[in-house]
């Protein structure tokens, strides 16, 4: 753990809180730990998303999951899930992914899943390995519906204990500047102390030691700087106006920009990963322009 500062060091490195409310939500990750949880008090306290604990090692739903989601859906508190991962090998870790699909399914859930990748046990692995096992988690959480991210810590990530750059999806990472205890209330620390990976940031953990009116002991708190609660509908490009035999000419024909560098925001958009506009590429963004099912960046 990194060495902390003084609370009153703490407090001259934040800026006005009336600046910073515009910029970021607060929200707590939650499991069994934190034992009953009063979400009514909870909202009241100013907790503006949740993020539960999935499934445990067994397999088995989180202890409190259930009331725990209905307590933010009485509340009207945005929620998404995490799942702890102990996988080393190929098919532990699609037993997870398939284990907290068919949970999600089981509540009529379709959230986020964060795949929360700091277990020691992962360090033994190779980096090749480990990568190879978050992708294996991605594909089947991706593949039943729903959206997957990754969460570790910034000493993973610097570490580079698995290939980080072979991920475009969403991050949310975990660094403590502070030792000392937070209020929901407080300040998070100073924007200049949050990790910065090269994917997008949704989410920063800033510390183990949260107070949370309607929680008994110590909980995690988050800031949210991408708020999931509040995505749009998916756009796309019409199908019946473009004309031309390449994804390039296509673009172009309705106005678009058919640069190679477009072109690849648009494979993101799309779960196009590793896009290097190669034929078999370029065709299917082209079939899927065709059939009305290419998102608009």
């Amino acid at each position: 753990m990194e060495k902390g500062l003084s609370s009153i060091d703490m407090g001259r490195l934040q800026p006005p809180l009336s600046f910073r409310r515009h910029i970021m939500y607060k929200g707590i990750d939650v499991s069994s730990n934190q034992g009953t949880i009063d979400w009514k008090r909870v909202k009241a306290a100013g907790c503006d998303f949740a993020i539960l604990r999935s499934t445990v090692k067994s397999g088995n739903a989180d202890k409190q999951f259930a009331a725990n989601v209905a307590g933010c859906r009485a509340q009207g508190i945005p929620m998404e899930v995490y799942k702890y991962t102990y996988a080393l090998t190929p098919t532990q870790v699609v037993d997870e992914a398939q284990q907290v699909a068919s949970l999600l399914r089981s509540y009529g859930l379709t959230c986020r899943v964060w795949w929360d990748v700091e277990d020691n046990s992962l360090r033994a692995l190779n980096q090749g390995v480990l990568t190879g096992l978050i992708q294996s988690a991605a594909d089947v959480i991706i593949g039943a519906g729903l959206e997957f991210g990754i969460y570790t810590g910034k000493s993973f990530y610097n570490e580079k204990v698995f290939d980080t750059t072979a991920f475009d999806c969403p991050f949310w990472m975990a660094r403590y500047p502070s030792s000392g205890y937070y209020a929901l209330a407080d300040n998070p620390p100073a924007d200049k102390y949050k990790p910065a990976p090269s994917q997008p940031l949704v989410a920063w953990q800033y510390t183990s030691k949260g107070r949370v009116d309607g929680i008994t002991g110590p909980v995690d708190l988050n800031v949210c700087y991408i708020p999931f609660w509040e995505t749009q509908s998916p756009e796309y490009y019409l199908q019946d106006v473009w004309h031309g035999t390449s994804i390039t000419r296509a673009l172009e024909s309705i106005g678009e920009d058919g640069s190679y560098q477009h072109r690849v925001q648009i494979a993101t958009a799309n779960g196009i990963t590793g896009y290097v506009g190669s034929a078999e590429q370029n065709t299917h963004m082209l079939n899927l322009l065709r059939t009305g099912q290419l998102l608009k960046t």
